[in-house]
């Protein structure tokens, strides 16, 4: 997951690690900057401060503070807000929709089929945030703080 210097911030302070100990840094592009910024309208002015992209480190092809038997280790509120708000994803109009890989949105997802029973059962969005025990509230609101912490980020 992409992370922000709060981000890091919650997570130096809770773990005691070095950030350099959890995360990698990738470099891009100016254009895939932009688009990237175009595509997830959350992480704009991340990249602000030059084309870096900031993830948590990946270990044996999973997240470094993923373990296998009992999931994320790090508590809920220290996680970075990209993890919270997975599998939730705001759309360049302001529209939300799950963050289904193979797919662009619900309907591509539902006509592809195979997708999750979420997916393929409810009627909305409204119905599909309950079935993961949330509301467009919550989600909005952790959106919200991801665009600011995005915002920070760049402003280093």
């Amino acid at each position: 997951a992409m992370v922000t210097r709060a981000d890091m911030g919650r997570i130096r302070e809770h773990t005691g690690l070095a950030v350099r100990h959890f995360t990698e840094e990738e470099g891009v592009t100016e254009k895939e900057a932009a688009d990237f910024e175009a595509r997830w309208p959350l992480y704009r002015g991340y990249f602000r401060r030059g084309p870096v992209r900031t993830t948590l480190l990946a270990r044996q092809g999973a997240c470094v503070f993923f373990d296998r038997t009992r999931g994320c280790t790090l508590p809920m509120d220290v996680r970075p807000v990209a993890c919270r708000l997975y599998p939730f994803e705001q759309w360049g109009d302001g529209s939300w929709s799950l963050a289904v890989g193979r797919y662009g949105d619900l309907e591509e997802a539902r006509a592809e089929g195979g997708a999750c029973l979420v997916v393929e059962e409810s009627e909305s969005m409204e119905e599909i945030f309950a079935a993961f025990g949330t509301t467009r509230e919550a989600v909005e609101a952790l959106g919200a703080r991801l665009a600011e912490e995005s915002r920070s980020h760049g402003r280093g």
